[in-house]
């Protein structure tokens, strides 16, 4: 196990920017999956997303 508190300021700061940009794409990959599990466990969520998908169907019609 590594000792987080004996590393260098800076390899701290790499690593931490790492564990983000790892999240965050995890996070960008998996939206659509895990929109399709949540949709598919509870009704009130998918009702949900076909309100949003209605709404902004409504405004980009009215935009153009």
């Amino acid at each position: 196990m590594i000792d987080i508190s004996n590393i260098p300021l800076f390899s701290k700061v790499i690593l931490i920017i790492g564990f983000t940009i790892g999240i965050v794409s995890f996070v960008l990959v998996m939206r659509y999956p895990i929109m399709l599990i949540l949709m598919k466990l509870s009704p009130e969520y998918r009702e949900f997303v076909k309100r949003a998908l209605v709404r902004s169907k409504v405004k980009q019609k009215t935009r153009f």
